[in-house]
Parts: structure tokens; C-alpha cells; sequence
């Protein structure tokens, strides 16, 4: 049987260069966990602590330099379930537009986690949020926020979001259920239009 750290270390070394990953991800022990991330979040290691219980597995250095972070991703991480892109972020990592913002966008469920650095948050209240992947929330938001982001008509919108669904990608009756819990009625009525077409 393998001790609880050489799991631990296997198992974070197993992770492809560039991921995200919490202590509660990682196997083992709190502390043997805690040791095994703090020996190789050490200034040459192969981890980087991006926050409190949020690491990176460091990509390997290219010609520009070596790869940094993504705030987004880790928001995204650091929010958990329900948390996605948001305003124009959303809209363009779901083909609605090209417009790539300056500082990226995420919405999280409920309180927006502090001591994030180069990304803007949004706190949304619908607690139904928590059953949608990362997609199926940038979907949510960029029909919410479709008349001042997308920069293609609503009927190549749906048409586009609904390929979305027949390849697997979303979730499209999830996510009307989730959309019938929101505020915005705008985003109400896309969504029965979406799922009705």
C-alpha cells in the first residue's frame, strides 16, 4: 500500500501542465496533503499556490517565457460549483461575439470570493446555478446580457446555442429549468424561445 504522501505527490504529478486543483482534490490527509503541496510549491517546483487552497500545475516554459496563471480559471476554481464566464467573457467563449475584454468576467453563486486579482466578479443569487458546468453558466449569462454583448441576431444566436446542445456541449433543458429561477424576465423569455424552437 502506498504511503498517503507518495499518493498525494503521484497524484498531483499526474496533472496535466496547466491545471487547476484544490487540497480537497488532492488524496490523503489534510496534513499530509498540506506537506506534500507546500514541498512542491517551492520556488523551482512544479506547483504554484495561486491562492489559498487553489494551485496551478506550472506549464512547461516556452520561447516567450514561462506561462502564468489564468484569473478566470481561477475564480472559476476558487467560486466552485455554479461559476462561469460572464458579460462579454461569456458571450465570447460561446461564439456570440468577438469582442475578447480587457479583464475577464465570471459570475459566481452568492458571495463573490475575495483577494481575486485581475478578473472581475459577479455575485448571482439563484442557488440553482450550483447544477451547471462552467459552459452551461456563460450560456445563462450571455442570453441574460444578449441585447448588450452578442454582436449576431437572436435567430443565428439560438441556432448557434442550440448546436451547442445537439453536440453534447450543453445541457439545454437543464438549463431552461435554471433560467426559469432568474430575475430577468428578458432571459426568461429567450430561453422558452430557445428550448421551444
Amino acid at each position: 500500500m502506498a504511503a498517503p504522501t507518495s499518493t498525494a505527490r503521484d497524484w498531483v504529478m499526474a496533472r496535466p501542465p496547466g491545471a487547476y486543483f484544490t487540497t480537497t482534490d488532492v488524496p490523503g490527509t489534510p496534513a499530509s496533503v498540506d506537506s506534500v503541496l507546500s514541498r512542491l510549491a517551492g520556488p523551482d517546483g512544479p506547483i504554484q499556490r495561486v491562492r489559498q487552497g487553489v494551485y496551478w500545475r506550472k506549464g512547461a516554459p516556452t520561447r516567450f517565457g514561462s506561462a502564468k496563471p489564468d484569473p478566470a480559471q481561477i475564480a472559476l476554481v476558487a467560486a466552485g460549483a455554479g461559476a462561469g464566464p460572464a458579460g462579454a467573457s461569456a458571450a465570447n467563449s460561446v461564439g456570440l461575439s468577438t469582442q475578447v475584454p480587457r479583464q475577464p468576467h465570471v459570475a459566481v453563486v452568492g458571495r463573490a470570493p475575495k483577494g481575486l486579482h485581475g478578473v472581475r466578479i459577479t455575485a448571482r443569487a439563484n442557488p440553482h446555478r450550483v447544477l451547471l458546468t462552467p459552459t452551461e453558466v456563460a450560456v445563462l449569462e450571455s442570453v441574460r446580457d444578449f441585447d448588450r454583448y452578442a454582436e449576431i441576431p437572436w435567430p443565428r444566436a439560438r441556432q448557434r446555442l442550440r448546436r451547442l446542445a445537439a453536440d453534447g456541449t450543453i445541457d439545454l433543458e437543464k438549463l431552461a429549468d435554471v433560467a426559469r429561477h432568474e430575475r430577468s424576465a428578458g432571459l426568461r423569455d429567450r430561453f422558452a424561445d430557445l428550448v421551444d424552437a
